[in-house]
């Protein structure tokens, strides 16, 4: 079963990311949906509530649990295997503090 990561098909940086993901998960653990196709927007109307307004690149795990932003990305890093996977230790530093740079990264795309 695979993790969903749904991106901003209409972001040029984010798809671009989606592209990298594609080409470096060896792992087939993850599928790249964008926000606008019929299935990602169908996915995005059954969001939690508590993500509701929330701009961002999110995954839905296997277990169907959602997760954006920052936390979004570092299990996405998790997921794709060696050397990418280094990239989940990410989650040592507190998440307001990675969601702040992720807030910073994502204004500026």
């Amino acid at each position: 079963m695979t993790s969903v990561v749904l991106f901003d098909d209409t972001c040029g940086t984010c798809s671009r990311w989606a592209s990298f993901i594609n080409r470096y998960d060896r792992s087939g653990n993850l599928r790249t949906l964008g926000q606008d196709t019929d299935e990602g927007t169908k996915l995005l109307s059954n969001k939690p509530d508590e993500m509701q307004g929330i701009d961002s690149v999110f995954i839905i795990t296997e277990e169907g649990q959602w997760h954006a932003k920052s936390g979004a990305v570092w299990r996405i890093a998790s997921k794709m295997g060696l050397p990418w996977s280094f990239g989940a230790a990410m989650w040592l530093v507190p998440y307001p503090i990675r969601d702040l740079f992720y807030d910073i990264y994502a204004k500026f795309r």
